[in-house]
């Protein structure tokens, strides 16, 4: 590992943390423009020699700061990710990242700059700089702020303004993160799988692989960097996870139901509900960790067997809260906690399959429903995993499998679950308001989507690929640009399998309660048209008409064939090209995001999209007023958590133009 000399900021190599007389400082901050690299800091270092001056007085402020403070600690080495990795060497980065964690946990201090936190600012108030710092919105802050014994928080003047552990109860309002463990109390690896997912669910990286590579140190997993591979870096990330621990709270995530109003609807129903929706809720594993955004009413979930420490138990809450003696007060009962409630004391066990997951789980099945009973608990129920057949056209039928979730009438339509509370009593679990006993078993479940990073443009096929063609056309790389802000292309439906009438086109950033709809349709007068609807936790679950107004929507009327769409908070612009390698007319589709929601989240992730007529202006640079970043921030979160209760609303059993949204009223 390369390190800063604190006196002159001059790089030094060493074999391991542990080699370094004295310790060292670290450094965590949130990445900006221009960061000086490994190669900067070595350059400035022989120049500065040539002229015999102090390098450290010529460097970049964020180092020179740094170092004097480290400096003035008494410690002589610092580390900054920024320039004591290599990034040229793809060896040399694949193990700093591996590293990480360690170099973390291995520093005398850490020193937390927050860039956007004045020294005055008063820390626990509920609008403060500190609360909505981009510091406590990046993936890779969240080990730098676990890891280190020690951490100081530093104002934009590189005042200490608190640390972590006087900071604990705070830290725990704004990151989720247990007090107990910012503390020391309890070790970072106790909390279940599923709640420490739950602590990165709202945090952003710039790139989709970091979602995974940020977490490894978090879950004690090392494996290569692939930097390239998408979001399949965070499905090998659980692959491994599999391999190290039975904790099958990895698969407790998305929606959740009681499932005691409302009748399982017919299979045929679930399977034409899911071919019509690209989510990836109905396999075993998470497309990232925002799918674990706080799944439960407690956002604490724990894995039983760990939870009580031993095998026998599976306890249930109320022989918990008894004595030793009415515990133990029969044989029955003695004989009931020997076995378990499931016939005997078993671990579940899985291994991933090219067929699926292969797995060993207590399995309820009737009411032509099958659940996976996950041996995780919140403070309220047990809970388990909804199951159901996987369509015929895909199995083996020597090998029943199944895909996760399952659907529910309701309100006149399908809401689709992955979850199921199932009361807090192991020896009396029940389902749709009954009785249900479970047994193990061995069966499959589908682990993998069809809908692979890759397979992006597979899902605009429904409007780019129709005979006749139709006259829009969905270039490549804006579901790719689209997936960097997290607002995924959920659904391209075109109305009229004959003749082109309209398509309606959603970008949503689900968890978030942030996307929009593009409707895409042509005039009877031969005129195409085109509009866009932001969508946000205020009109979620609004409408959508596929129809338009002639005066305002028909693109050869307008100026540069550009119009924009929304308010100051959210606005998009739609602007339309010619698609030259057609032999019909067809429209390519162009997509600006402006206004102060759509820039704070682009500049979240680092992110633009470039102007598609150079004589109009570009993206707005307005920022957001100071007062409504707090406000808005806290309506995502909201937004969030109350998504994660339940990825769909009612959808209409039978086809229909005006709706396309889903709500998240859970039961």
């Amino acid at each position: 590992m390369w390190l800063l000399s604190t006196d002159r900021a001059e790089l030094r190599p060493f074999s391991q943390p542990d080699a370094i007389d004295g310790g060292y400082a670290i450094l965590s901050h949130t990445w900006g423009d221009n960061e000086s690299t490994l190669q900067d800091i070595k350059e400035l270092e022989r120049r500065c020699k040539s002229e015999g001056m102090n390098p450290r007085d010529h460097a970049p402020e964020k180092i020179r700061q740094s170092c004097l403070l480290a400096e003035k600690h008494g410690y002589r080495w610092i580390w900054n990710d920024t320039c004591c990795i290599d990034k040229t060497s793809s060896a040399e980065l694949s193990e700093a990242i591996n590293s990480m964690f360690s170099y973390y946990a291995s520093s005398e201090v850490c020193y937390a700059y927050l860039e956007d936190v004045p020294t005055d600012c008063q820390l626990a108030s509920v609008d403060s700089a500190f609360r909505t710092a981009r510091w406590h919105t990046r993936g890779w802050t969240l080990q730098e702020l676990i890891a280190p014994q020690h951490v100081l928080f530093l104002s934009e003047e590189w005042e200490v303004v608190g640390n972590k552990v006087e900071l604990s109860t705070l830290l725990q309002e704004i990151t989720g993160v247990w007090r107990r463990v910012l503390t020391r109390e309890v070790h970072y690896t106790v909390p279940s799988i599923a709640s420490r997912m739950s602590w990165a669910s709202q945090r952003q990286t710039c790139r989709p692989e970091d979602e995974a590579y940020c977490l490894m140190g978090l879950f004690n997993v090392n494996m290569p960097t692939i930097y390239g591979e998408g979001r399949r870096a965070f499905r090998r990330l659980q692959e491994e996870l599999m391999k190290q621990s039975v904790d099958t709270s990895l698969f407790a995530w998305g929606s959740w139901t009681t499932s005691s109003k409302y009748p399982p609807v017919a299979l045929s129903e679930i399977h034409d509900h899911l071919d019509k929706s690209p989510r990836d809720h109905a396999y075993v594993l998470a497309h990232s960790p925002r799918d674990f955004a706080r799944p439960f009413r407690s956002s604490t979930l724990f894995f039983s067997p760990e939870r009580h420490d031993t095998l026998q138990p599976y306890l249930p809450w109320q022989w918990e809260r008894q004595s030793a003696d009415e515990v133990t007060q029969n044989e029955t009962d003695s004989e009931r906690r020997t076995l378990g409630p499931f016939g005997g004391l078993e671990l579940p066990k899985f291994t991933l399959t090219h067929y699926g997951l292969e797995c060993r789980f207590p399995i309820i099945e009737g009411d032509g429903v099958a659940i996976a009973v996950l041996l995780c608990e919140t403070h309220e129920a047990h809970v388990g995993l909804l199951l159901h057949p996987s369509p015929p056209n895909v199995l083996d039928p020597t090998r029943k499998r199944y895909h996760t979730g399952y659907g529910f009438s309701k309100d006149g339509g399908v809401a689709f679950f992955r979850l199921v509370y199932l009361g807090d009593d192991w020896y009396n679990l029940r389902f749709m308001g009954k009785p249900v006993t479970a047994e193990w078993r061995d069966i499959f479940i589908a682990s993998r989507s069809k809908y692979d990073q890759v397979d992006l443009a597979a899902r605009s096929a429904a409007l780019n690929c129709r005979t006749p063609p139709a006259p829009f056309r969905i270039p490549s790389w804006l579901p790719s640009r689209m997936l960097k802000l997290s607002m995924e292309m959920a659904r391209v439906r075109v109305f009229n399998a004959s003749v082109f009438e309209s398509s309606n086109i959603i970008f949503e950033d689900y968890y978030a309660r942030e996307g929009f709809h593009v409707v895409l349709g042509t005039c009877s007068t031969t005129h195409e048209w085109a509009r866009a609807i932001p969508r946000h936790r205020e009109n979620w679950n609004e409408a959508v008409q596929a129809t338009h107004l002639c005066s305002e929507h028909h693109i050869d009327a307008w100026p540069g064939a550009a119009k924009d769409f929304g308010d100051a908070a959210r606005t998009v612009r739609l602007s339309f090209t010619r698609c030259n390698f057609t032999s019909s007319p067809v429209f390519v589709l162009h997509v600006e995001l402006e206004g102060w929601v759509y820039t704070e989240m682009m500049e979240g992730r680092e992110m633009t999209i470039p102007s598609q007529n150079l004589e109009r202006p570009g993206p707005s640079t307005v920022k957001r007023p100071s007062w409504l970043k707090s406000l808005w921030k806290t309506s995502v979160s909201q937004s969030r958590r109350e998504a994660s209760t339940s990825l769909f609303t009612p959808v209409p059993r039978t086809p229909a133009l005006q709706r396309y949204s889903s709500s998240s009223t859970p039961e």
